[in-house]
């Protein structure tokens, strides 16, 4: 009877911890972008400073659990390998002995065969100055109603301002942070049917011109992507150079959250503001 009582009075105890408990004002928010996902808890009760919180992921294919480390309520993951996985977050509160668990499901796709095939061609017979290109279906099979293509073209100032030797050697993350992709220098978009996997296009003028190419996976929420990068020069057949203003005076370097740069950072994009309101991004060498 005693045993009986006492386990019926450890029962009304975590009961009455749980009913104190609230839950409702968590949040969990999920972000991805290709391979990489970004998760964010948030939530009245986290002011509480009994509450804690831990994110792990479960690995289906290895059959292991990890866990991950936070920032500010924000984890971030980037999955390497095709597979299934699931992604839990622990929330408890030390104080009241109680805890609850949100979790959400990825599964990352694989990108095969995505490649973007092209020929430069001159219409003149001096210079190239077009491009034929065509991107291959990629993953896609018959009846897959899940695929979508999509292609894009850029060139403006900025990509011009590069000189030949970075345009080249910079890694496409680089120059995807480098360049701020103003819908003023799009010069091409297609998608996101079939037809968007040819491009037809004939360059105005000498310049750098950064092509994207997707692959896009619409019920699972995947893309990969792939830039191409084509230098035209030599088809100026004006015969007229056209004289730039004075050059304007640098008045400040700053990095990419805007924050005053004392030191120069190797590898790091910089922002330069010159005089004139004009801005300019360069990587530290």
């Amino acid at each position: 009877m005693k045993k009986l009582l006492l386990m019926l009075m450890v029962l009304f105890s975590a009961l009455t911890a749980n009913a104190k408990c609230d839950w409702s004002t968590l949040k969990l928010q999920q972000w991805n972008q290709r391979n990489l996902y970004k998760w964010y808890v948030s939530g009245k009760v986290l002011d509480d400073t009994c509450v804690d919180y831990m994110f792990m992921v479960y690995d289906f294919q290895t059959k292991k659990i990890d866990t991950m480390t936070s920032l500010r309520g924000i984890c971030e993951v980037e999955f390497n390998k095709k597979g299934k996985y699931k992604m839990y977050l622990k929330v408890w509160n030390k104080c009241l002995k109680c805890d609850t668990a949100l979790y959400r499901e990825v599964n990352i796709i694989y990108f095969p065969n995505c490649k973007f095939v092209y020929n430069l061609k001159s219409t003149t017979g001096t210079c190239n100055d077009s491009i034929v290109g065509e991107m291959t279906l990629g993953p896609w099979t018959k009846g897959d109603t899940c695929w979508e293509w999509y292609s894009y073209m850029w060139n403006g100032p900025l990509l011009d301002s590069l000189s030949q030797h970075d345009w080249d050697s910079m890694s496409d993350y680089q120059l995807y942070m480098y360049y701020d992709f103003n819908d003023s220098d799009l010069l091409w978009y297609e998608g996101p049917l079939n037809s968007a996997r040819i491009m037809k296009y004939k360059f105005p003028h000498d310049g750098h011109y950064l092509i994207a190419t997707q692959w896009y996976n619409k019920c699972l929420d995947q893309d990969t992507f792939f830039f191409t990068r084509i230098t035209i020069e030599a088809c100026n057949t004006s015969g007229i150079k056209t004289f730039t203003k004075r050059e304007p005076k640098l008045i400040g370097v700053y990095d990419m959250l805007g924050r005053p740069v004392a030191n120069i950072r190797k590898d790091e994009i910089m922002i330069y503001l010159y005089d004139d309101g004009s801005t300019r991004k360069v990587i530290s060498k």
